[in-house]
């Protein structure tokens, strides 16, 4: 009996080419979206660190000038956290999209890797059946022999 060939093999392995692509893509999302959460805690730890440093300043004393020029920085701190903010769910948003894309690739490479378990367990059964049968022919034939030379 020939030899097990899985005729969507090259569609397997073009799948999970595909796969492996979109993994590294993945890494590379989770890893820009963490590098942008950062950067957004980063302003949040700027933003917080000045409104001490306002609260302080305030505290002892300080001149309308002053007071304004702190509100001023205190706005682009704010706008600047916004945007960090933004720029952050929109990483995460890529990232989710990038997460339904492995999860559908996987789920069509588990699907054709599923059948080709399914065709494989078809063919052994197949070769064990033809297998057994080229046995009981080879016994039935050497019978046959034996009571023709015993007869």
């Amino acid at each position: 009996m020939k030899r097990f060939q899985f005729q969507l093999e090259p569609v397997l392995k073009y799948k999970q080419q595909t796969l492996d692509s979109l993994m590294t893509e993945l890494s590379e999302a989770q890893m820009v979206a963490a590098a942008q959460e950062k950067v957004r805690d980063e302003a949040i730890a700027r933003l917080a660190a000045y409104d001490e440093e306002f609260a302080e300043k305030r505290a002892a004393g300080f001149t309308n000038l002053e007071a304004i020029e702190y509100e001023s920085g205190q706005q682009v701190l704010q706008r600047r956290v916004q945007r960090e903010q933004q720029l952050l769910e929109q990483r995460q948003r890529e990232l989710e999209a990038k997460r339904q894309e492995v999860v559908a690739a996987r789920q069509e490479t588990h699907a054709i890797e599923k059948l080709k378990e399914i065709r494989r367990g078809e063919y052994d059964t197949a070769a064990a059946k033809a297998e057994e049968k080229s046995l009981d022919d080879l016994t039935a034939a050497r019978r046959s022999q034996a009571s023709q030379a015993a007869g």
